[in-house]
């Protein structure tokens, strides 16, 4: 039993990240606007709702439930006269979710891989805490220095049909892939067919 439990903590915080709490409250406030900057972003909603869906992993659970209040108390009232609605939903059951948009907290590379093809199936927005999960064909997060900016992935931006204003483009960072995730992504895609 010792075994199985130290596995298991060991599994999960080989993905594990500090959660910085002032971060959350930037996101909690950028993730609705970005998604308001789709110009297609209308015919998407689900009864004129803005749906959320905040993916974690069980060591993340407090830093999800956080950023599930911070958006509530941001826009009590919802954007622009659209209802905001946020989830929690455990990265184990993604497949079974709906949303427009799928907010990732850090997981494993395989977890990060199955919520982006969930997304890309319903054209959904992908939103990730950690920048290094736009290698894995996330598309956006925050590079938060001296200037928040977002930083955006083209290519899976692209892939999914959403076309963005050109005002969030101006003012972002645009993400490229390094050569090492190129032949990871290449590497998952061949052995992951479905």
């Amino acid at each position: 039993m010792k075994t199985v439990l130290l596995i298991l903590f060991l599994v999960s915080s080989s993905f594990a990240i500090n959660i910085n709490d002032s971060l959350l409250k930037i996101h909690a406030t950028l993730v609705p606007k970005v998604y308001l900057m789709d110009y297609n972003f209308e015919k998407k909603l689900h009864d004129g709702t803005i749906v959320i869906a905040i993916l974690y992993e069980g060591s993340e659970y407090r830093a999800a439930k956080s950023l599930k209040e911070k958006i509530k108390s941001r826009y009590p009232k919802g954007i622009n006269s659209y209802k905001i609605v946020s989830k929690l939903v455990p990265y184990t059951e993604v497949s079974k979710s709906s949303a427009n948009i799928f907010y990732m907290f850090p997981s494993s590379e395989k977890m990060i891989h199955k919520s982006v093809q969930k997304a890309e199936k319903e054209h959904s927005l992908t939103f990730a805490y950690d920048q290094k999960d736009l290698n894995y064909g996330v598309m956006i997060s925050l590079n938060v220095a001296k200037k928040i900016k977002p930083i955006l992935n083209l290519e899976a931006i692209k892939r999914n049909s959403i076309e963005m204003r050109p005002i969030l483009i101006k003012i972002s960072q645009i993400f490229t892939y390094s050569i090492a995730s190129l032949f990871e992504n290449f590497n998952f895609i061949t052995t992951h067919k479905a």
